[in-house]
């Protein structure tokens, strides 16, 4: 790499892959709830496993955006990040507002509206990750 704050763009990488593999393998549960609606429906109904799968969706591909964005500024621009410590408190900031909402769902903690279902504080931690983000590639 030419410039030391691109290492940043690893995290973000790495947990879009693994949000990639948990829409995968909670969409394979969803169609094996769907056809055998006798499996695992109690324990996880299959609306909270189409809220989760299509949620995935959308942070790993946000994750992947904000990884290829802080791999590719630096080099565009011939200069270091402002902050990759931003950069990493966004990354972490993300991470448990995607895995809360997980939670939220699991336990019912919801909105119930369809693809709004995060509560309105895990909305508001979208939007403070999206600010940092950018915040750190405007300077």
């Amino acid at each position: 790499m030419k410039y030391e704050s691109q290492k940043v763009a690893l995290p973000f990488f790495y947990g879009a892959l693994l949000l990639f593999a948990v829409q995968l393998l909670v969409g394979l549960l969803a169609g094996t709830v769907y056809v055998l609606p006798n499996t695992l429906s109690e324990l996880l109904p299959f609306n909270v496993l189409r809220m989760i799968h299509t949620n995935a969706l959308i942070v790993w591909l946000l994750m992947g955006f904000f990884g290829a964005a802080y791999y590719l500024i630096p080099e565009e621009a011939e200069r270091e990040l402002h902050s990759p410590k931003l950069a990493y408190l966004q990354f972490g900031l993300f991470m448990f507002g995607a895995l809360a909402a997980v939670v939220g769902y699991v336990f019912g903690i919801h909105e119930g509206r369809e693809f709004l279902e995060q509560p309105l504080w895990i909305k508001a931690a979208i939007v403070v990750v999206a600010l940092l983000f950018l915040y750190n590639i405007s300077l």
